[in-house]
């Protein structure tokens, strides 16, 4: 009998840490999400993401799609009256970052900030604390309520650091950003 015990132990554990790691791949990929930035502006606006995405140039009717990472947190933008060489450098009127196309930096003020934290509950809210310069919707799957900043005084936004006005989404959440909403 003790022999018998004695081999369904190393079973046990290599059924309990095969579930595990079944369940850290899993927890890893519900709580990625995807980016969806669509620009409506009747102008050209270059959306830039940090830590993730960098930037791009969306002509109207344009959408960019990245992905976000498990664990991140990090902002979204649009960067307005912008010209980059073909090297990538050059600058915006709003929401510059030092320059470049694919940021690396957040943007300079005016830039109406969406801002994320990428978890196991995820929080996503609306900023102008760097200022206004952009009307801006911005919303996750499943979520009802859209928040929506289309002027300065916006009152579905932060206005100062730390104000809380912070929404929360579902792990497995994507994400919609769309600038210059109807």
């Amino acid at each position: 009998m003790a022999g018998g015990s004695r081999s369904r132990r190393p079973a046990a554990a290599l059924s309990l840490l095969l579930l595990g790691l079944v369940a850290l791949i899993t927890a890893g990929k519900a709580s990625a999400a995807t980016f969806q930035v669509t620009n409506i502006c009747p102008f050209m606006v270059w959306p830039a993401a940090i830590p993730a995405g960098g930037g791009t140039q969306l002509e109207p009717g344009q959408t960019w799609l990245f992905k976000v990472p498990a664990g991140t947190g990090g902002r979204v933008w649009g960067r307005t009256g912008c010209r980059f060489a073909p090297s990538g450098h050059g600058w915006c009127a709003s929401g510059d970052c030092a320059g470049a196309l694919r940021c690396q930096l957040s943007g300079k003020a005016p830039a109406t900030l969406a801002e994320f934290t990428i978890g196991g509950v995820a929080d996503f809210y609306l900023s102008v604390v760097d200022g206004f310069n952009l009307p801006i919707d911005f919303r996750c799957d499943g979520e009802v309520h859209t928040i929506r900043c289309r002027n300065p005084g916006c009152p579905d936004a932060n206005h100062h650091p730390g104000e809380g006005k912070v929404r929360r989404c579902k792990a497995d959440s994507d994400y919609h950003v769309v600038f210059c909403p109807k």
